[in-house]
């Protein structure tokens, strides 16, 4: 069960992910920064909760962007190397927010490729 669940959740992030890198590409103009914004933080949980069932761990509440890296850092350090302080939500337990500087939201987005790029590869054997 927690397999299946792990896997809707991965490939839900990755679905939001790649959502958030899309807008990243338009024109500074075009970007709709809230779009950038919910979906780079929705990834971040989604990937950050998918790698704990991944590990058979249950997150534990509050269920925030800060809590759910904390206990990923429990099982895998690299996530020491993930940065997440410039999301000004990484407290909140709703998505109700949204930031809407472009620069916020490009901090925001980087995050989430950090968060990302250690979820999505394997650990090395040490």
């Amino acid at each position: 069960m927690h397999s299946d669940k792990m896997q809707v959740l991965l490939s839900s992030a990755e679905d939001l992910y790649k959502t958030a890198e899309n807008e990243t590409m338009r024109s500074q103009e075009d970007v709709v920064t809230h779009m950038l914004c919910y979906n780079s933080r929705q990834a971040i949980i989604n990937y950050l909760q998918g790698f704990l069932l991944k590990y058979n761990v249950g997150a534990t509440e509050p269920m925030t962007m800060a809590s759910l890296l904390e206990q990923c850092k429990d099982i895998d350090g690299r996530f020491e190397l993930a940065d997440i302080s410039p999301i000004n939500c990484r407290f909140e337990t709703h998505d109700r927010d949204y930031c809407l500087d472009r620069d916020q939201v490009d901090r925001c987005f980087k995050s989430a490729t950090q968060v990302r790029n250690i979820v999505m590869s394997e650990a090395p054997g040490y």
